[in-house]
């Protein structure tokens, strides 16, 4: 799998936040309920530094167990810092384990472990029954059709609920918009459908299919739009989504790279100006075993 950066995750964490969304994260809340007797056990696909974690465990309720899975060791070695420094700002009491470590608050306390895991090669290795639910962000995105086929076949053995944020739909809108948008988006969109390690990415159609497939299989499932918003009051990003678009439209079509130019020119003018804002879509899906 093409690798993110522990900078990167942490930049777009707040974009993440702002995005989500909320309503459908308390409906999963609701369907995992609480249990007198054990904490929630939740496994996490591509965790990254954890980031899932810190936007999910203070809406779920109770204790909890988390597993945090992901193949980079380098996320898997900042998940510990980046989880006690979210503590710290909750107030919360982080405390190192033998096999991961522990946050204290209130009167809950959250488990969470790591893990490192291939999930191309490796999804057969997770005995999904050992969960109450599954849950990832950002990644369905970058799996193939072949895998999604497996880890829905997977997710509808153990019939553990799934709750699956922040996969891009290929909605991007630039505004101002400009006669070139479209064509850079479509080479954007293409772009994203390369392999990343698991075949040819399903980009955009991501959720779709997963929808239609978990929903063939008996689930109940629930999608709601979780867009990023970036506003001319962050340069950083929009300089960083329009460079990268830019890059991606050139070697699709290199007879078009004046055009390009002119594009990239005029969008950081408008970003300079504080004249351009940027939606790009994305969707939560969740969903429940009948």
């Amino acid at each position: 799998m093409s690798g993110f950066s522990a900078d990167w995750l942490q930049r777009r964490e707040p974009f993440d936040l702002a995005a989500r969304d909320d309503a459908t994260a308390r409906r999963f809340a609701a369907a995992l309920g609480t249990s007198p007797k054990r904490p929630l056990r939740i496994v996490d696909l591509a965790a990254g530094s954890g980031a899932n974690f810190r936007a999910l465990a203070p809406v779920l309720h109770g204790d909890q167990e988390w597993l945090l899975i992901d193949h980079d060791p380098a996320l898997i070695a900042a998940q510990a810092a980046a989880i006690a420094n979210w503590s710290a700002a909750a107030n919360a009491r982080f405390e190192q384990a033998n096999d991961g470590f522990l946050i204290h608050t209130g009167s809950a306390r959250w488990h969470v472990q790591a893990r490192q895991l291939d999930l191309s090669v490796g999804l057969d290795e997770l005995d999904l029954t050992a969960y109450d639910a599954v849950t990832t962000t950002a990644f369905l995105d970058l799996v193939s059709s072949a895998w999604l086929t497996q880890f829905c076949a997977c997710l509808t053995r153990s019939q553990r609920p799934l709750l699956a944020t922040l996969t891009v739909d290929g909605r991007r809108a630039w505004s101002p918009a400009l006669p070139l948008d479209t064509a850079i988006n479509t080479a954007f969109q293409q772009h994203q459908r390369g392999d990343k390690g698991f075949g040819p990415a399903l980009g955009s159609t991501a959720a779709g299919a997963l929808a239609a497939q978990l929903a063939a299989s008996g689930y109940a499932v629930t999608t709601a739009r979780s867009d990023w918003q970036i506003n001319a009051d962050d340069p950083t990003m929009l300089r960083q989504m329009a460079t990268e678009a830019a890059a991606v439209a050139g070697p699709s079509d290199p007879a078009d790279a004046a055009h390009i130019a002119t594009w990239s020119a005029q969008r950081d003018a408008q970003i300079t100006a504080g004249q351009l804002s940027l939606t790009i879509g994305h969707l939560d899906l969740l969903a429940l075993p009948a």
